[in-house]
């Protein structure tokens, strides 16, 4: 009886001498999806390790969906392998056992198989497996090998289920024959197996078919098993973290049964993209430290854009001023030959108002601020990048908005003399800045100021809106104000009243300011109160005026406070700044003086 090892070099020639054949399986023991005829040298799992040639990440394919979570590789060897076992068995009495491929079995990495061949039947064949990675390696030995293809003369041989290994991972190993005259062969590092779980995967979807505005979401189910190829059991894939890419990343984690339901919205890179790639996929750690990157499953899926188009409810519309401009309409969008509504669509109009279409497609754009004299805005559905619907075009409409100004007027000066000749000085203009075409101005009277208002009769103010005459009044006690009609750009306007058959008196260089100020910061009130002396003004001193405010929008006023002007008729008061407003200081006069009132100061708080 002869017994020897083979060296290197007669391995690498035995190798090339025979051809392994795969075991076939029973009917009822091949994975649903795989082909008994298919040989690898190594097991491989789905996605391999990486290595130096394959980076860590990059996937290296789909993996295969067997074996099935329901079926399992059987034990019991049947059918023809292929390829057939090498026909260059040694002739009789030439030598020892030769071997050709060793490896695992392609479907069931649990399974050993060994090529041999002699001069006389193999009687026995064994293994022994040594771990390649770990502080004490283990040493495995596997015996029981069964002939499943072939003859004892050239065949193949297959093991029971490795169930004796004590953990997955890289295994080295040895193979030794024993042949029916007594020849002995072994070989020693012949292949390195690597026996890991196997990804099972069951039901996989990805939908939906296109992406376009109707269909805008990514929905991926399936179910994720492993197969244990040591015990040969599958189970659930349960509480594992899934990685989702779809233009961006997202994660899931697959429930107990090892199901998995996950919906994302992939955002597209541009208005250009014509499809998106999705996949799913994950990461198993493996004994040596490593990770391998499993794909569960993948699609690109084509973008379909739809044209859109914005309908204003109107083009054009006229507003007051102090009225916000708004306009309303619907988006809609192409979609099978039929215009819909586009619900959800960000609308916006000149950067400054911003809405969301409602289900029916309805938005309405309110612009923020008052606006001082005609301007159109352009409504559009991708005015900011970042509120883009990616699945439709762009669309806009334009907006004319006719401002109807406000006109304000000022009685800035007044007083009755002995004559009872009624002063008029002050000005006009409109809310624009302008003077408004329509310069004439009447005069009115009443008795309490507050109703009965009789127009006295009028005049026409200078180009640059100014007036400066004298009216006689044949009543020279009660209220005056002056009065414009306005016109079709320009809304009617009442000045200021004046109260008096009395000494004139006026308040000059009133002012409110900062302007604009910050809220809580400090509003500074000044100005000087006078009272005509013949016919030159003087300083009015130690009298009190009163500070009134009238808040933006609104028509009462409210007396914030009031103070005492110095010798010189100077006056200074504080105030905090908290809304927008308008300022005005105001002398109550008694005895035989005239009230007078400032000029109206606006004032923005920011």
């Amino acid at each position: 009886m002869r017994t020897r090892s083979l060296t290197s070099a007669a391995v690498s020639a035995a190798l090339g001498a025979a051809l392994l054949a795969a075991p076939a399986y029973a009917a009822d023991g091949v994975p649903p999806g795989q082909n008994p005829a298919a040989t690898e040298t190594t097991n491989v799992t789905a996605g391999s390790t990486p290595t130096a040639d394959t980076p860590t990440g990059v996937p290296s394919g789909v993996p295969s969906d067997a074996p099935s979570a329901t079926a399992t590789p059987s034990e019991s060897p049947a059918g023809d392998p292929s390829p057939d076992p090498s026909s260059s068995a040694p002739a009789e009495g030439t030598g020892a056992p030769v071997f050709g491929n060793v490896g695992s079995d392609p479907s069931d990495a649990g399974f050993l198989t060994v090529a041999v061949s002699s001069d006389s039947a193999i009687t026995e064949v064994s293994a022994k497996l040594t771990q390649r990675h770990g502080a004490e390696p283990a040493t495995v030995a596997v015996s029981g090998f069964t002939l499943v293809s072939g003859t004892p003369l050239d065949g193949v041989w297959r093991s029971p289920r490795m169930s004796q290994l004590p953990s997955f991972g890289s295994y080295d190993v040895t193979v030794s024959a024993r042949d029916s005259d007594g020849d002995d062969t072994s070989a020693s590092g012949v292949t390195t197996v690597d026996v890991e779980p196997k990804p099972v995967f069951a039901d996989r979807s990805i939908s939906p078919a296109v992406l376009d505005v109707e269909h805008t979401h990514v929905k991926l189910s399936g179910r994720i098993s492993l197969f244990d190829p040591i015990s040969g059991e599958t189970s659930p894939l349960g509480g594992k973290e899934l990685g989702v890419s779809a233009q961006y990343g997202y994660s899931a984690v697959t429930a107990a049964d090892g199901s998995y339901a996950i919906d994302v919205a992939p955002r597209l890179n541009g208005e250009n993209a014509t499809s998106v790639a999705v996949s799913l996929s994950f990461w198993i750690a493996n004994p040596d430290g490593t990770n391998t990157y499993v794909l569960v499953d993948s699609k690109t899926l084509p973008v379909v854009i739809s044209p859109s188009r914005i309908r204003l409810d109107h083009s054009s519309v006229r507003i007051k001023y102090g009225v916000k401009a708004s306009s309303s309409g619907v988006v809609e969008y192409l979609y099978g030959g039929t215009w819909r509504p586009a619900k959800g669509v960000a609308v916006d109009m000149g950067y400054y108002a911003k809405a969301t279409s409602s289900a029916a497609g309805r938005f309405t754009l309110t612009y923020p601020y008052l606006l001082s004299g005609d301007t159109s805005f352009t409504v559009g559905t991708s005015l900011d990048s970042y509120l883009d619907d990616p699945y439709l075009t762009a669309s806009h409409a334009q907006f004319k908005v006719d401002v109807i100004n406000r006109t304000s007027i000022c009685f800035c000066t007044s007083w009755l003399d002995a004559y009872s000749d009624l002063h008029i000085q002050g000005s006009m203009n409109g809310s624009d800045g302008k003077v408004p075409p329509n310069r004439k101005l009447y005069l009115q009277q009443s008795a309490d100021g507050k109703s009965g208002w009789k127009s006295l009769g009028w005049f026409t103010v200078k180009s640059n809106g100014t007036f400066n005459l004298d009216a006689y009044v044949s009543v020279p006690k009660g209220y005056w104000r002056l009065y414009s009609a306005g016109s079709s750009d320009y809304q009617p306007g009442n000045s200021n009243s004046v109260h008096f058959n009395r000494t004139a008196t006026r308040i000059t260089g009133f002012n409110a300011g900062p302007e604009p100020v910050r809220k809580g910061r400090t509003v500074t009130t000044t100005g000087t109160v006078q009272k005509l002396s013949g016919t030159k003004w003087a300083a009015f001193g130690k009298q009190r005026v009163y500070i009134l405010f009238q808040a933006k929008g609104k028509k009462s006023w409210t007396q914030l406070g009031s103070v005492k002007t110095d010798t010189h008729g100077h006056f200074t008061a504080r105030f905090t700044a908290k809304q927008d407003g308008t300022w005005v200081g105001v002398y109550l006069a008694s005895g035989s003086y005239v009230d007078a009132e400032s000029y109206r100061d606006y004032v923005d708080v920011r």
